[in-house]
């Protein structure tokens, strides 16, 4: 394989940037190539360019790297991955900047890249190009652009990064494609009699696939057809020989066919046998294609005049369309209620019209309305064997023979079947053709895995539009009906409509109809309609918002729509099965079911295991349903409140270090607590529900459950103080502690005190932070609450410290050890150590800070207090630094930032790479002081946080 850049127009200046992923992962700048590692570095990018120019959510990246196993840190990883690879493509990136290339974008990440700079996205315009010649009658233009396509692939996709390369589903579609690719490039070239022309492409896939029998198909007739008949007869025993051995099946119909072809001495289908309607007179198969019927029906339904986005969906279902060989394409698209799926699935029938001379066929499969049953496959296959005239009287009466005589009456034929609002794969598979020459377009608000595991069908999930998309699409509908359409008022229209298809229809057809009325106007009372479907709702539509949501919700039983009229009470955007079952009162089981039903029905969908997402529109009509008040509702929220309460009670007493703050009250009836195995869980549990969580604390406090409120904020702050969110932390502490002053609870206020001075200490806020201290000291004093007040103690020698006060820091650090050789707890004395190693070192005293330091380490390893050792590690680091040794002082600090890192510690992390750039600073070596900064402002999404403003000041003054 080659080992030169892949060919493309020369870049235009050395900064700019090409990519290769059809083979080994591989960047250039200008000329030079650029080097990328570690493998995990290179599978990052590999996920960016094998999705081009799409994004990759976080979730993905974490999927890709670590499978079901991610640590704690994992995020946090990715984040580091990427800032690396911005700073590989642009050295010169000025600090925070997104740059040309890479670009954070809706929970993910994004890579800018176009054919000119991506072998994929150039291996596509070719692709299609050559499809476009072989539709215009040019099939020997097409060939050469197929050849100049699959010339592209130097191996296989993201080559050198197995085993996650050769499994992971991203990369195995792009093999897909590229064999697809192959496969059309083969017919066309031996329709036109430029065999020779595909031998090389073909002998590289089928090397790669070597028992790919449509693949070595392909390759016998174009062996045949250049005369190379031995060499075909050789290749065909063998491949026989390995089936036998290897899987134990003699070959398939199509190679066998062939073999047959090949014998008889002429090649894949002789001259002028059954032309293609593209022009470029393809045919699936060597043997003699049926005669076509009198009729050819052309039941498709009109497309839409301005169907717009669903771009990669239309390219991936038009390609699939475009495939031959192999088994019976079978396309399955779903989505929840009014998200497009029958306007795809129409338009792209449309698209593929050409690909299926022979008819196209169309029915309802009235799997979700709102009258009668789904539609009887034995009707509806009457339906189709009369669209070919088979008269109803040669018909059978049971469904078997029925379905036979259809799949015979295809036989052979190119026909394309679209099967639109099915309810299950027991009602899809007698609709079924028999053979590959046919396809099949199902949608259904269903996830049809049946079908997929029984037939191999492809299935594509929609989700609402993009931004842009839905924006374009509303655009498209009032174009030249209005003049006034300014950005803003569009996307506050298309957001509130949550960005489905058929709720930006319906407004963009009010706004059509009445343009007297200025669009700032209709975005405000849609906004203010809140969670109602008013503003979605049509009087001359039998299928507007809120009636295709009734039809699912109607096909629920009483639990599961009982299940469905509380989601409004949750304050999230998706929630899991536990949360769920503790809003109903039922058990794990019960709600597991019920949520089943509702995913079925698709009013709700699967966001990962045991987690799932709700639509705005989908709970505005559950709102509708469910009314606003009663005794039932209220005692849901009480236990979905407690839900949260007892969870984050139970994360944060997994991270071990406040094993002394207090435990709740029992769960109440029916509240089901998440079960949470280690600190990673408690981790990845609190990034899902960070937002609940920060709303509950708030609705805790208006309800007036000021302990509720203050115990959850609470057990939330170790959470936030590890990833860095002082906003949040302020904003939970700040309410909880007005609740628990207007209760008057002593135990509450002293602990939010403390809990609220952390957050404004975090931000660098000493003067608001110290008076809250010190009420708190008063208060657990006078509670007798001695371990708290030893907390508070150590918290306050913190301030003296960053005030610049340590001799006052010391009395109070020295207090609370002298109550910790009475009151034993292992952590706040490792800690507590700490802080005192601290002042003596702002003192001078060296040696002594030492001593404390290397005590609280001897604590925090014995009992494996890894939260503790950092800081620890801190102080050691800065003694080596006093004493000059800054070898010794830069170990300590990268062992302090591994640690930071291993417990998914985002701002203690940052706050140790920040001193790790001042001690390389010191050290003679700029380059990897900016290195560090810039991993700061990697790790820190709050601009404004002092340790992002402090890393972006020493950026501006060091010299590169």
């Amino acid at each position: 394989m080659s080992s030169t850049a892949p060919a493309g127009p020369a870049p235009r200046d050395r900064t700019a940037v090409r990519f290769s992923v059809l083979g080994p992962v591989r960047v250039w700048r200008g000329d030079d190539e650029l080097p990328v590692r570690p493998k995990q570095q290179r599978l990052v990018l590999a996920a960016l360019l094998a999705r081009g120019g799409r994004p990759v959510p976080l979730a993905e990246f974490i999927e890709l790297l670590w499978q079901d196993r991610p640590p704690a840190s994992a995020a946090n990883s990715v984040h580091r991955y990427i800032g690396a690879l911005r700073r590989l493509l642009e050295p010169d990136l000025p600090a925070r900047s997104a740059g040309r290339w890479l670009t954070r974008q809706a929970g993910g990440y994004r890579l800018r890249v176009d054919a000119d700079s991506l072998d994929l996205l150039r291996f596509r315009d070719l692709a299609d190009r050559a499809r476009e010649a072989g539709r215009a009658g040019e099939p020997a233009a097409a060939v050469d652009l197929y050849v100049t396509a699959l010339g592209l692939w130097q191996d296989r996709c993201a080559a050198g990064l197995e085993p996650v390369g050769r499994s992971h589903p991203t990369f195995v579609m792009l093999e897909h494609e590229y064999v697809s690719v192959v496969c059309e490039a083969a017919e066309t070239a031996v329709r036109c009699g430029r065999a020779p022309a595909v031998l090389t492409p073909l002998r590289q896939a089928v090397e790669r696939h070597p028992l790919d029998e449509a693949l070595v198909s392909h390759l016998l007739l174009a062996l045949a057809d250049d005369g190379k008949q031995a060499e075909a007869v050789s290749l065909y025993q063998d491949v026989r020989h390995r089936l036998a051995e290897e899987l134990g099946v003699d070959p398939g119909r199509e190679l066998s066919a062939a073999y047959e072809h090949l014998l008889r001495g002429r090649a894949a289908t002789a001259a002028g046998a059954g032309g293609h309607a593209d022009g470029t007179g393809r045919d699936d198969r060597p043997a003699q294609r049926p005669a076509a019927a009198p009729l050819t029906p052309s039941q498709l339904p009109a497309d839409l005049a301005c169907f717009t986005g669903r771009r990669e969906a239309v390219r991936q279902a038009v390609a699939l369309a475009g495939e031959r060989g192999g088994a019976l394409r079978v396309l399955a698209i779903d989505g929840i209620p009014g998200v497009g799926k029958t306007a795809l699935a129409v338009h792209v029938a449309h698209r593929a019209v050409p690909d299926f001379p022979d008819g196209q066929l169309y029915v309802d499969l009235r799997g979700f309305t709102p009258n009668g049953d789904p539609a009887d496959p034995h009707e509806v296959l009457a339906g189709f064997l009369g669209a070919f005239d088979v008269p109803r009287q040669r018909m059978p009466d049971t469904l078997d023979a029925r379905a036979a005589l259809y799949r015979s009456v295809l036989a052979g034929r190119r026909v394309l079947v679209v099967l639109d609002n099915a309810w299950s794969a027991e009602q899809i598979a007698p609709l079924l053709p028999g053979t590959p020459e046919c396809m099949v377009i199902v949608t259904s608000r269903a996830r049809l895995t049946g079908l997929a595991a029984s037939h191999g069908a492809r299935l594509t999930t929609l989700e609402a539009l993009s931004a842009d998309e839905a924006a374009a699409a509303f655009v498209e509908r009032v174009k030249g009906l209005r003049t006034d359409l300014d950005d803003t008022s569009v996307r506050r229209i298309v957001d509130r409509c949550g960005r489905l298809p058929l709720a930006v229809a319906i407004v963009a057809a009010r706004a059509a109809s009445y343009p007297e009325h200025p669009l700032p106007r209709i975005a405000a009372e849609l906004a203010r309609a809140g969670r109602s479907l008013e503003g979605f709702s049509d009087d001359h539509l039998d299928n507007d918002v809120r009636a295709v949501f009734s039809w699912s919700y109607r096909t629920l039983s009483e639990p599961a729509a009982r299940l469905f009229r509380l989601l409004p009470l949750h304050p999230g955007d998706d929630a899991s099965v536990s949360a769920l079952a503790s809003l109903a009162g039922t058990t794990l089981p019960d709600t597991a079911a019920a949520v089943g039903e509702l995913v079925r029905a698709r009013l709700l969908t699967v966001l990962r295991r045991d987690r799932y997402r709700f639509h705005d529109l989908i709970l505005a009509y559950a709102s509708e349903l469910g009314g606003s008040g009663g005794a039932a509702r209220a005692a849901a929220l009480s236990r979905l409140h407690d839900h949260y309460r007892q969870t984050v009670s139970a994360a944060n007493r997994l991270l071990r270090s406040r094993v002394y703050e207090p435990e709740p009250p029992p769960p109440l009836d029916g509240v089901q607590v998440e079960s949470l195995s280690d600190e990673a869980a408690a981790m990845a549990w609190f990034g899902a529900e960070r937002p609940v969580l920060n709303t509950l604390v708030q609705e805790m406090a208006a309800r007036g459950d000021a302990r509720a409120a203050w115990e959850t904020a609470v057990s939330m702050q170790l959470f936030q103080q590890r990833l860095g969110l002082w906003q949040e932390w302020a904003a939970g502490m700040g309410g909880a502690l007005v609740a628990a002053r207007r209760a008057g609870d002593t135990e509450g206020i002293a602990r939010t005190c403390r809990g609220l001075a952390g957050a404004l200490l975090f931000r660098g806020d000493t003067d608001a932070a110290l008076p809250l201290l010190h009420e708190a000291e008063r208060a657990f004093a006078g509670l007798g609450m001695t371990l708290e007040l030893v907390h508070t103690l150590r918290n306050i020698g913190s301030v003296y410290i960053a005030r610049g006060s340590s001799g006052r820091a010391l009395a109070h650090l020295d207090r609370a050890l002298r109550l910790l050789r009475v009151h034993r707890h292992p952590y706040l004395e490792a800690t507590t150590l700490v802080w005192a190693g601290e002042a003596h070192l702002d003192l001078g005293n060296t040696n002594r800070a030492l001593e404390l330091a290397e005590e609280s380490l001897g604590i925090s390893r014995r009992l494996r207090l890894v939260d503790a050792e950092g800081p620890a590690l801190g102080v050691v680091s800065k003694v080596h630094q006093r004493r000059g040794d800054l070898g010794a002082a830069i170990a300590a600090r990268l062992r302090a930032i591994e640690l930071a890192r291993r417990q998914g510690h985002v701002s203690g992390a940052a706050e140790d790479l920040l001193l790790l750039g001042e001690l390389h600073l010191e050290a003679g070596a700029p380059e990897a002081a900016r290195r560090a900064w810039h991993e700061v402002l990697e790790l820190t999404d709050d601009p404004d946080a002092p340790v992002a403003v402090t890393a972006r000041e020493r950026l501006a003054r060091t010299p590169r």
